[in-house]
């Protein structure tokens, strides 16, 4: 993976196993349990693929439910910094997950929203 290429998608829902049996059976995706999350997510490898190339969030309610992109980034806070000056707003985070992924929610100056991500490496 390069930086600044979208790298990782997401897709935020109230009913996760719904959402998983519709994309099985239209993409042919496999859902593997993700268990470094405060909430229950799924990542999701696509056919032809051997690593995650997405995720599926449970959102319990707690958020409106969403399809968004994540773009790799050598530093997530540097590059919030950047998005806010060109107008966006943070949604949430950063956040580093147990394996040091790093990762953040923003709104961009349309209302769209967007992740940034780094690795940690």
């Amino acid at each position: 993976m390069q930086n600044h290429q979208v790298s990782w998608f997401e897709i935020g829902t109230d009913n996760p196993e719904a959402t998983m049996d519709f994309y099985g059976k239209l993409f042919g995706w496999k859902f593997i349990p993700y268990h470094d999350m405060e909430n229950d997510y799924y990542n999701i490898v696509e056919p032809g693929n051997e690593y995650p190339t997405g995720g599926i969030l449970a959102t319990a309610g707690k958020v409106a439910e969403y399809s968004t992109f994540y773009t790799l980034v050598a530093d997530v806070a540097k590059s919030i910094a950047s998005a806010k000056e060109a107008g966006a707003q943070v949604i949430w985070g950063p956040v580093t997950d147990k394996t040091g992924l790093t990762f953040a929610r923003l709104r961009d100056n349309g209302g769209h929203q967007f992740g940034l991500f780094s690795s940690g490496n």
